[in-house]
């Protein structure tokens, strides 16, 4: 009987029919999705997609008591066509109160049928800047400067550039000891992040980022303490009067940046960071070869230091903001035709040269 009926429906009906293969449909994961990349026996991809589901629960319940807990948990929002899921999204707070949230780069699952992955991903994206999720007022990511397609998008939805950021492996890292003296490793320390000296590690932060982008991301200390985790370390340099923060290993919270860390520092250079700094990166990624490494593209004290130690520049990533908010200071008059290169142009400091793909 129910077979007849859509024997009829497709005789009758024929444009209809079509014009539901051909649509594209964006929205939160839910079980049914599972059901279509199983089939396809995607079998990787399936036990991942579980763990986000239930993760994107308990993101629900966070929201629905913002106002008591703290908001840790990513979203997965999905595209399909049809019956096929063609790709994936994530999105993470990157701070407690969720005020300002993380995109990651759009995971492809299944070539689609119909319509263009360009199409897809732009309505992914688009999706997830109004998910309905309390307090959202501010947008950042991290894309390969050579994503192009992906910045294509990303222009077109009003994002504007912030910062190059230099990427490296740790493949090759040079394992020899270092040469310093019992001295200089005496007089300085790497702490773990706590409460205590957390705001320690945001005034680090804060120094080196625009104000732009401080009050995007809206990070507040007890952000830092709770939101680290065991890879990020503080590095103090103690005197005889007191300690002070010099550098920091920020373990990055970026759907994509799990196993990422980021080095800061310092708008003054020390010539202490050359013995302090290689032995805790290498302490580190010793412990977990799959470890990247990133630092401002324009750091040529830290590019150099990382080169001594063995790592290898694999690629670099434009860092990304858009704001819900209406703004008192002057836009950057960015459209959705400008050209890569006049997006990297705007970025602050000006009339520095930025390597374009």
């Amino acid at each position: 009987m129910h077979a007849s009926r859509r024997k009829l429906t497709r005789e009758l009906f024929p444009q209809l029919t079509e014009r539901s293969r051909k649509g594209i449909s964006v929205g939160f994961l839910r079980i049914h999705h599972l059901y279509y990349l199983g089939r396809k026996r995607q079998l990787a991809s399936l036990r991942n997609l579980h763990l986000l589901l239930l993760r994107g629960w308990i993101a629900k319940i966070e929201d629905s008591f913002s106002s008591l807990v703290s908001k840790k948990q990513p979203v997965c929002l999905v595209a399909t066509e049809g019956n096929s899921l063609i790709a994936s999204i994530l999105i993470k707070p990157n701070n407690r109160r969720g005020t300002c949230w993380s995109i990651s780069f759009p995971k492809i699952y299944n070539t689609p049928e119909y319509n263009t992955l360009r199409e897809i991903k732009l309505r992914l994206i688009k999706y997830s800047l109004d998910v309905k999720m309390s307090n959202i007022n501010n947008w950042i990511l991290k894309y390969p400067i050579d994503s192009l397609e992906e910045l294509s998008i990303l222009r077109e939805l009003g994002f504007q550039p912030q910062d190059i950021i230099s990427v490296w492996s740790s493949n090759k890292i040079n394992l020899n000891d270092n040469d310093e003296s019992l001295e200089e490793r005496n007089s300085f320390t790497w702490e773990q992040v706590t409460r205590d000296n957390s705001e320690d590690l945001w005034r680090l932060e804060n120094s080196g980022q625009s104000i732009q982008l401080r009050s995007i991301i809206d990070s507040k200390p007890l952000d830092i303490a709770e939101l680290s985790v065991k890879l990020t370390r503080i590095l103090y340099l103690h005197s005889l009067r007191k300690s002070v923060v010099i550098a920091a290993i920020i373990q990055q919270n970026f759907p994509d940046d799990i196993n990422t860390l980021r080095v800061i520092r310092n708008l003054a250079w020390d010539e202490r960071l050359k013995y302090a700094l290689p032995s805790i990166i290498k302490t580190i990624t010793i412990k977990n070869s799959s470890l990247t490494v990133e630092c401002d593209s324009k750091d040529d004290h830290l590019r150099h230091l990382f080169k001594l130690i063995g790592l290898e520049e694999i690629n670099q990533k434009i860092l990304l903001s858009k704001s819900n908010l209406k703004r008192s200071e002057k836009k950057l008059s960015l459209t959705k035709y400008s050209s890569l290169g006049t997006m990297l142009d705007t970025l602050n400091p000006p009339n520095i040269p930025i390597p374009s793909p």
